[in-house]
């Protein structure tokens, strides 16, 4: 019996399937690579538009109030795989070129920040803007780095400061700010120079900074609030002070009693709260027409206090006004600092004592700068109060260690504890109950401000006093008890909470004296008791132990 064969495909049957199966894949390939690259494009800018969004809010609360009403973000990125020009973001528009795997990094073009997002990870950075760094991949995804005990109140690198590393001999290298060059927990500050305008582009990460390039260093002093330990202006004995770091977008702290904690009021300028401020590492040096703050230099002296802050003004290019106003110069600025400079006041004097005598500072007494020539920089060899002598017994970038500094290494400020007798920009209110001050003791012993003088009311006719943002105005007295003191000093000032420590100069200001000097001085027993917490009356007027430093903010 015949049985039927299966019969199975042709080759041409097969052929045929083939075929066909080619023309389904040449049809649907198109559209699936579409789908994922439709799903890709919409992710990519679902993360862009997060991104963005991060940006704006950051910046809003950080920065200023603008909106982003017709700016244009841009994402740099080698790679135009993924490219989505003209997309809608808000009010503006949103340029995306991108890439699986790298990093996602959004600038807008009005220079104020940068906001990036590494694809692998959830985190979105967003720090102010920096040329050449926006979506680098040498740091942490592309930002700068923030030492994380800061809490945010990083240092602000405002325009013409460059940002500095520097060893125990004294050299100085541009730092590479993607990577960690400061470190608080460790007592290393973070410090920036302002260097001539001819060599201020030239320098990459890591180059050495040579000193004779440089005009000024700075310290930069992060905002903090600290428990509050002697509200009462009572003597006490020398004890840790207790640091938060915080930033300016932190709920301010207004503690008023021994235990509670209070945000640093020196972090409170003009009625706007900053994130810190930048204070002269050394003494004012040079001259009046050309300021420098360097080491092993003189300090600058024989400038009445209105002199020493027309001297101030002049890193940021600022000039004093018969009239007490302060205007912006249109010219050339060797300096290179957009920012304001100005003399340091008495309550940021208080700010960087307090710092220094937490976990974050030296926490202890610091060394006398005990050079009578006034070099900056110097400390004594030893801890017991010597006289003062014409070498630099610890020379600033010949040392292993610094107890002079505010760190008791090289990161800290300097000459807060001798050197110079420092004037700052606080002073006495007179007794006509207004916000008039007394200008200095008499007609020939003065602030050379306008102004009554607290001796026998004869009248300084100079300069209005600026704004009183440019200075603290203590309530009158014209007693000089401590009883008296203790009503009327500023919880953080560094005087009365601390009045005495370490047997520093133990003072105030009152009307025949009228202008706080802190710090005390070099010269002969050294009978003004130097010490970061010393703190004295003096008259307002030039003298050769007297000096100031300059902050920015």
């Amino acid at each position: 019996m015949n049985k039927k064969r299966k019969k199975g495909f042709t080759l041409i049957e097969l052929l045929a399937v083939i075929v066909i199966l080619a023309i389904i894949a040449l049809i649907a390939t198109p559209i699936i690579v579409g789908v994922i690259n439709k799903s890709k494009k919409n992710a990519f800018m679902d993360t862009a538009y997060g991104v963005v969004e991060a940006g704006k809010l950051y910046y809003a609360k950080n920065f200023n109030n603008d909106d982003f009403t017709g700016k244009t973000f841009t994402f740099p990125a080698a790679s135009d795989d993924l490219k989505l020009s003209g997309e809608k973001i808000g009010g503006g528009s949103l340029e995306v070129n991108g890439k699986g795997g790298q990093t996602l990094a959004i600038y807008d073009k009005g220079k104020n920040w940068c906001a990036s997002k590494k694809e692998t990870d959830s985190k979105i950075s967003i720090d102010k803007y920096e040329e050449g760094k926006c979506g680098s991949t040498s740091g942490d995804n592309g930002t700068e780095y923030t030492d994380p005990v800061l809490k945010g109140s990083s240092p602000v690198l405002e325009n013409g400061l460059i940002p500095v590393t520097i060893e125990n001999n004294g050299t100085v290298k541009k730092a590479d700010t993607n990577k960690k060059w400061y470190n608080y927990e460790n007592k290393e500050w973070a410090n920036a120079v302002l260097v001539s305008s001819d060599v201020r582009s030239t320098y990459k990460n890591g180059d050495v900074i040579p000193e004779e390039k440089i005009l000024a260093y700075f310290v930069w002093i992060p905002r903090y609030r600290y428990t509050l330990f002697n509200v009462e202006g009572a003597q006490v004995s020398p004890q840790e002070i207790n640091i938060v770091f915080e930033n300016k977008t932190s709920t301010k702290i207004k503690g008023t009693t021994n235990g509670s904690d209070l945000t640093h009021p020196a972090f409170t300028y003009d009625a706007k709260e900053v994130n810190g401020f930048w204070v002269g590492k050394f003494e004012t040096t040079t001259k009046a027409s050309a300021p420098t703050i360097k080491p092993n230099i003189a300090f600058l002296s024989n400038q009445n206090v209105s002199t020493q802050f027309i001297t101030a003004l002049k890193f940021g290019n600022r000039t004093f006004n018969q009239d007490g106003t302060i205007t912006d110069n249109e010219d050339k600025n060797q300096y290179g600092l957009i920012e304001e400079s100005r003399m340091m006041k008495n309550i940021e004097w208080g700010a960087v004592a307090y710092l220094s005598h937490s976990k974050y500072g030296i926490n202890n007494e610091i060394r006398v700068n005990n050079n009578k020539k006034g070099l900056t920089g110097c400390g004594a060899a030893t801890e017991i109060l010597a006289a003062d002598t014409d070498v630099c017994e610890i020379e600033y970038g010949k040392a292993a260690a610094y107890p002079q500094s505010t760190t008791g290494n090289i990161t800290g400020v300097f000459d807060m504890s001798g050197g110079a007798i420092e004037y700052v920009m606080g002073v006495t209110a007179d007794n006509t109950n207004t916000a008039a001050f007394y200008s200095g003791f008499d007609s020939s012993n003065n602030s050379g401000f306008n102004g009554r003088n607290g001796k026998d009311n004869s009248y300084t006719s100079g300069k209005n006093i600026p704004n009183i943002k440019y200075y603290d105005l203590y309530k009158y007295s014209t007693l000089a008890t401590p009883a008296e003191w203790a009503k009327r000093f500023v919880l953080g000032d560094a005087t009365m909470e601390t009045r005495g420590w370490y047997g520093d100069i133990d003072g105030f200001s009152y009307s025949t004296l009228p202008w706080f000097e802190r710090g005390g001085g070099h010269g002969g027993s050294f009978t003004t008791q130097p010490g970061i917490f010393g703190v004295n009356g003096q008259r307002g007027g030039a003298g050769t132990s007297h000096g100031f430093r300059t902050v920015i903010f």
